[in-house]
């Protein structure tokens, strides 16, 4: 592409933020673990959205995002005080407007932070974690996201908002879907892939929902926890 590419998600001129733009400006020994979730398993929990009357069709995603957030939650014996924040990437491609062109390779990756008390996420149904989430995701429209272009462009140092890799660490969470990436289409002459991860997941907190290998329905998830929250964060996730 061209020079002119860059157009779609540059800063308006002047530069005028007008929503609040998070960046955090501050090692548990952890260790991941890749969890298999069952189409039948999603269904029940995708199911969830219905409890206590709520009228919200939570998408998949919303729901088990809120499902691994709580059950973190539970894993770690968070405080019922304790704020946390679940820092979700999303692709802005498609979000702006005009919508970047089919192919472009600039980022374009912008954050969302749902956040809540760990009380409320455990006491409460499902379904109000994933409306924090929903929530966040709606906010991210064409408008916020380019406040955030301009917000960066108003910034005097970027080096200091460089991500932070203790973000996701105790009590927050990192949650990033590639789901609907077309992984396992990626064939260079010997046949479909087997499997696909991640070639690390270092930092505590940190997950990613990753696509089954055989169109199933099925879905893994890598987190990355320390050995002493995985164990029962393992029995949080499965009881569905």
């Amino acid at each position: 592409m061209g020079p002119a590419s860059t157009s779609f998600s540059s800063p308006r001129i002047p530069a005028l933020t007008t929503h609040h733009h998070h960046h955090t400006t501050t090692n548990t020994t952890a260790v991941p673990s890749i969890l298999k979730l069952s189409h039948d398993q999603l269904n029940i929990l995708k199911g969830k959205s219905k409890e206590d009357g709520n009228t919200i069709n939570y998408s998949t995603y919303e729901m088990l995002a809120a499902h691994i957030w709580r059950s973190a939650c539970k894993a770690r014996g968070l405080p019922e005080d304790q704020e946390t924040r679940l820092y979700i990437p999303i692709d802005g491609r498609s979000r702006l407007q005009p919508p970047l062109p089919p192919g472009y390779l600039g980022n374009a990756v912008f954050s969302t932070i749902p956040k809540a008390l760990a009380g409320d996420l455990v006491s409460k149904p499902t379904w109000y974690a994933a409306n924090k989430i929903h929530k966040a995701l709606a906010r991210m429209d064409n408008e916020y996201l380019r406040s955030a272009l301009d917000y960066l462009q108003l910034q005097p140092d970027l080096n200091a908002l460089l991500p932070i890799a203790h973000t996701s660490r105790y009590p927050n969470m990192r949650i990033n879907s590639w789901a609907k990436f077309p992984i396992y289409d990626a064939d260079f002459g010997w046949g479909r892939p087997i499997f696909m991860r991640p070639g690390s997941i270092s930092h505590e907190g940190q997950s990613i929902i990753l696509p089954s290998p055989t169109n199933d329905g099925n879905l893994y998830l890598i987190i990355n926890l320390p050995p002493h929250h995985m164990q029962l964060f393992q029995e949080f996730l499965y009881d569905i």
